[in-house]
């Protein structure tokens, strides 16, 4: 099946009908193809280009967090980010900026790239979980998408045609695959593949809509990319939907994050920070974006105290608003002899007050008989906390019935006349009992899936540590850093920037283990690990490579900056007093270095030039670093 859908592919690429980059942004994938491309031309290429160059430095800026002083100059930027990611960020904005429209009228372009950015914000916050670096996953969320995008550029007609059937998901893409030979997500990861991003992202979008049907081995690292990716959509579809349909969305959402071993604590401050992020960004590329005050309120995992049993049963909490005191003490009694708890307000002022601080399941609003005034009453009463959930009855004089529907699309959900009998009173009391007892349904379905997705979340994100982490030491394993350690490779060869790589070894271990046992010299192992990470740099990689030895990969580090490093972790080593308490001593380590060659064809090249450095360090006397030289013994 995959094999089909790829060389449909290549027909529809070879049909130039798909997207792709467009002026400086291609000339930018054309010149970064090149090994030789250097930091100098890619400058003065993208200063070509001034909505390029101010993007760059907005996103470098952005990347770094605050950990270093700001970055003025674009070639800094350009350094700061690398050849490659550059090559990635050209090609998503340039995307952006050249399918803002298209000919399938039935495809929503502009709500497709607020989304999109929306979720490459978000993987890019997530990515830690997924253990991928977060300016690729930025890119790689942006586009993950943009299947949707090729199918409407290439088939606007047909296309369009699909989309405005409504179709679910699943049946979408049958669909899609049935019309098109390819569907949107498979076109999204063969579209990726072709502009060169990693595979471990292709490999992800492919799958990242369902991610339960993924092939990939639970506790790796292309599943947690595709469960980020699968959070990071979610994010995004919730951020490009107006408020009634938020709501339906915010149980997947909680799963989704569970999923990636988040808990719900965690996810409204996320989604909070996304927000502001995709506001900014969203001016910067002319995207428009929507405002969010209610954002944590609609993500609330701790409902207040009895505030489900309210909702599912009577009796309902009525708000009741009403500057005729006639009126107000009438319908007053009368709900009240009904066993509904009742709070009132005169005025527009104390109504605002009331619906701020009361939790209230039903609004019943007298409207004032001034032309307008009952609209602007009815908006400032739904824009308060409480107001904007509760059902709303209009109270409207017989003579202003005409207004009604202007007060409907205000906010009022029904209306009753003011000189209303009991039967009609009653008709519109029930109807809202059933719908109030709905959302109360729907609330309680929601918490219990928040609530249910803690422990889930926990449970994931222990599994996702055991997996990649190694038990005795805490640093990463060998699979999970060996995977790093070629994901750096590839960077490192495809932007000549600087990699080396450490072998360390804690000398006379065994003899750790014969005079204090093996406990002991597990607590050992755990401690040097510690020393090592406490000393090594935030994008250094430890992790243990077997026994006492660990490894150490240093991106866009040369050979005297690591050297420096070195020496730093064999001073802290000796300085430390290993053990445990009362039988505590000093040992030493010894290390290995090596730099990457552009010749070297695969990591384990570079491990064993540093795996023989460190035999002449051993041999040499140990407790000291060694650098491999070709005189070295094989």
């Amino acid at each position: 099946m995959i094999e089909h859908a790829k060389q449909r592919f290549e027909e529809l690429k070879a049909s130039g009908l798909l997207p792709s980059p467009k002026g400086v942004a291609l000339a930018v994938l054309e010149l970064t193809q090149s090994n030789d491309v250097s930091i100098q031309n890619l400058t003065h290429l993208v200063q070509t280009d001034p909505a390029m160059s101010g993007r760059v430095l907005k996103y470098a800026n952005a990347a770094h967090g605050g950990s270093l002083r700001h970055i003025a100059s674009l070639a800094h930027a350009i350094v700061f980010l690398g050849i490659f990611r550059v090559r990635q960020i050209a090609l998503g904005f340039s995307l952006i900026d050249h399918y803002r429209s298209g000919a399938c009228a039935a495809f929503d372009y502009t709500g497709y790239w607020t989304a999109s950015l929306a979720t490459g914000i978000t993987a890019q916050h997530v990515a830690r979980q997924a253990q991928c670096p977060p300016d690729e996953t930025f890119t790689c969320g942006l586009l993950s998408g943009v299947g949707r995008l090729a199918l409407a550029t290439a088939f606007p007609l047909e296309y369009g045609e699909l989309l405005e059937r409504g179709l679910p998901e699943p049946a979408l893409r049958a669909a899609e695959t049935e019309r098109f030979g390819v569907d949107h997500a498979g076109l999204s990861s063969d579209l990726l593949e072709d502009w060169g991003l990693p595979e471990i992202f292709h490999q992800a979008v492919r799958y990242q809509e369902l991610p339960g049907e993924a092939p990939f081995p639970a506790g790796s690292r292309v599943q947690a990319l595709t469960a980020a990716l699968h959070l990071s959509a979610r994010v995004g579809q919730l951020l490009n939907l107006d408020h009634a349909q938020r709501w339906e969305q915010v149980p997947a959402l909680y799963h989704a994050a569970a999923q990636l071993g988040l808990e719900a604590h965690e996810l409204p401050p996320l989604v909070e920070q996304v927000v502001k992020e995709w506001q900014d960004w969203g001016r910067e590329l002319r995207l428009p974006t929507r405002e969010f005050s209610d954002i944590r309120t609609l993500l609330s995992s701790q409902p207040q105290e009895g505030e489900m049993a309210a909702l599912v049963v009577l009796p309902m909490r009525v708000a009741l608003v009403a500057h005729s005191a006639q009126l107000l003490r009438t319908l007053a009694d009368t709900l009240d002899a009904m066993g509904l708890r009742v709070s009132l307000a005169a005025d527009r002022d104390g109504a605002q007050r009331l619906l701020r601080d009361t939790p209230t399941d039903l609004m019943m609003v007298e409207i004032p008989r001034e032309p307008g005034r009952g609209v602007e009453l009815l908006r400032d009463l739904r824009a308060t906390e409480h107001g904007r959930q509760a059902y709303c009855i209009a109270l409207v004089p017989p003579d202003q019935e005409a207004e009604v529907a202007r007060l409907m699309l205000a906010g009022a959900s029904d209306y009753l006349l003011t000189d209303f009998s009991e039967a009609a009173l009653l008709a519109r009391l029930n109807a809202a009992q059933r719908v109030v007892a709905l959302q109360g349904a729907v609330r309680a379905e929601r918490e219990s899936t928040i609530r249910g997705s803690g422990e889930w979340a926990r449970s994931n994100r222990r599994l996702m540590q055991e997996a990649l982490t190694d038990p005795l030491t805490q640093v990463a394993n060998r699979r999970y850093g060996l995977d790093r350690f070629r994901q750096e490779w590839s960077f490192a060869g495809h932007n000549g920037t600087p990699l080396t790589c450490m072998m360390l070894d804690v000398d006379h271990f065994k003899k750790v283990n014969d005079s204090y046992g093996h406990e002991v010299g597990d607590q050992v192992l755990a401690q040097v690990a510690a020393v090592i990470e406490r000393v090594c740099r935030r994008n250094d990689v430890v992790f243990r490579y077997g026994g006492e030895e660990f490894c150490l990969v240093c991106p866009h580090t040369g050979p005297t900056e690591a050297r420096l490093l070195g020496e730093r972790l064999l001073e802290a080593v000796r300085k430390e007093l290993f053990g445990k308490a009362g039988q505590r001593f000093h040992i030493t380590m010894s290390i290995g270095l090596t730099e990457m060659d552009k010749g070297m064809a695969q990591v384990e090249a570079l491990i064993q030039r540093a795996d023989r450095a460190l035999y002449a360090a051993k041999a040499g006397g140990r407790d000291r670093l060694v650098a491999w030289t070709t005189d070295l013994p094989a």
